[in-house]
């Protein structure tokens, strides 16, 4: 498989995963206070499967191979969720058909001063990969927007 290809699997459930999230801030600089001696009893739930999914029968989960995406933090082996029929914003991350091959690329359109499309660029985020110029000429075919990324730091 290419850099940056992905690999597209299907939903078997989107039932309720109620779990219990911290109610403390995760620091990430700003060191200095304790946590809540309480943090092991948060109060609140959160239906984790509903914040990550919002339609169920549109959402897909893919696996990402390839390095093309590192710059941003997406890496070899990477999970995500496409969900297809949202339009693409510039710089969303997106899936598409490229000369038949699913590519996970940053969405960078062009557009004139009346909104017309001017130019359509699919690109890396790693100087090591080159972008994909998309004309009239390319087999392409835009199948979703990346609403998620994942990563397993540690396998249970």
């Amino acid at each position: 498989m290419e850099d940056g290809n992905l690999e597209i699997f299907k939903l078997d459930s989107a039932g309720s995963l109620i779990l219990k999230p911290l109610n403390e801030s995760l620091k990430a600089g700003g060191y200095g206070s304790f946590p809540s001696a309480a943090l092991d009893f948060p109060d609140d739930s959160i239906d984790f499967l509903k914040l990550l999914v919002k339609d169920p029968i549109t959402t897909f989960p893919g696996r990402i191979s390839g390095d093309s995406l590192k710059d941003i933090g997406v890496l070899d082996g990477d999970w995500c969720l496409i969900q297809k029929g949202i339009e693409a914003k510039p710089n969303d991350i997106v899936a598409a058909i490229i000369e038949n091959q699913f590519f996970i690329k940053r969405f960078k359109p062009k557009y004139d001063d009346n909104n017309k499309l001017q130019e359509l660029k699919l690109n890396s985020e790693n100087p090591d990969f080159s972008n994909f110029d998309i004309n009239d000429e390319t087999e392409f075919f835009l199948w979703g927007v990346v609403t998620w990324t994942f990563r397993n730091w540690r396998k249970l």
